[in-house]
């Protein structure tokens, strides 16, 4: 009979170098906790130091991680999965006994990238923008192509780094921007795709696997859809663009935008968001799963049928495991519209 008892794998290089056995008799806790694009990943491990022959690591390090199972029972994903590069900002120490921890954020969208400086993009697909920032950054651009052909009226006002630049048009279109693999993937929130354009299939999670949940739902005001307003040059009056419905009452956006289209795209945006707030789930899976991440898509069962019935993605995930070889995750799932 197969050996089914869970036994977790990882593995932490710094600035190249495999650290892992080094590591795997004085680690404590290693926590990573992943952010839908914008917000910055967090890698926490702390180490016994207790024989004080560990020395402090460098901020600015970097160190790449990667999270899984050595074996497990069936339907686990078995080896190792890459969980990206991370710089060292925090370090601390603390004790009797001692303990080190050190704190480091995705290097993802940092260094260049946080650069501030004055441009402005008027006129311009979201195609040209995009490829032209990962060009600056050495990457290689994948744009969903349902955004590709949109065009920025005007994007960029003042100093602003290249991520600000890709925050303000994710908004715009409620899309996200992530960097795998060396390319800097531009896509629509819940699209979940690969570096190279392929779908991500739902990843399917029974109540039997999980812990104590909270599932929350709230009618946002009842909102039937997004109004916003622009300006008519030609007319000089304002004009109003609809994102769904007009019954309830649709909510409507404060600015008054440049263009019909500014305005178009405020709303459709801001109507998606509206939507996937209507819900959210979280709980924890005692057995982990480091294959979950911000904005996959996920399939419930064993839940009431009204949760099971909705379609749902990674807001939040958060890995975590101990010195003994255990693994567990804690997921925040929002609804998708």
């Amino acid at each position: 009979m197969p050996d089914v008892n869970p036994q977790a794998a990882w593995k932490v290089t710094l600035n190249g170098d495999d650290l892992t056995d080094a590591l795997a008799p004085r680690l404590l806790r290693l926590s990573l906790t992943e952010k839908r694009g914008g917000e910055a990943d967090q890698l926490d491990i702390s180490i016994d130091n207790g024989d004080g022959k560990v020395a402090l690591p460098k901020t600015g390090v970097r160190l790449q991680v990667a999270l899984g199972w050595a074996r497990g029972p069936a339907g686990l994903p078995i080896g190792l999965i890459d969980k990206g590069e991370y710089v060292v900002d925090e370090r601390a120490m603390e004790g009797p006994p001692d303990v080190i921890t050190i704190r480091a954020r995705s290097a993802d969208l940092r260094g260049n990238f946080r650069i501030r400086r004055e441009r402005s993009f008027v006129g311009q697909t979201v195609q040209a923008v995009v490829s032209l920032l990962a060009s600056e950054n050495g990457l290689t651009a994948r744009i969903d192509p349902d955004l590709a052909s949109q065009t920025i009226t005007a994007l960029g006002h003042g100093a602003k780094s290249d991520a600000a630049l890709l925050t303000d048009l994710g908004r715009r279109f409620d899309a996200v921007a992530t960097v795998k693999a060396g390319c800097l993937i531009f896509s629509t929130v819940g699209k979940g795709r690969t570096s190279t354009g392929l779908t991500i299939p739902p990843l399917t999670i029974d109540r039997s696997q999980t812990g104590p949940y909270r599932f929350e739902e709230a009618d946002r005001g009842q909102y039937g859809g997004v109004e916003a307003k622009w300006h008519n040059l030609a007319t000089g009056r304002q004009e109003t663009v609809l994102a769904g419905a007009n019954d309830p009452a649709p909510k409507r956006l404060r600015k008054v935008y440049a263009s019909e289209q500014d305005a178009t795209q405020a709303a459709s945006a801001e109507f998606s968001r509206m939507k996937r707030g209507k819900a959210n789930i979280s709980f924890p899976l005692a057995l982990g799963r480091p294959d979950i991440y911000p904005d996959r898509a996920i399939a419930l069962t064993g839940w009431a049928a009204e949760i099971n019935a909705l379609s749902w993605l990674v807001d939040e995930s958060t890995h975590e495991m101990d010195g003994r070889g255990g693994l567990v995750t804690r997921v925040r799932l929002e609804m998708s519209d």
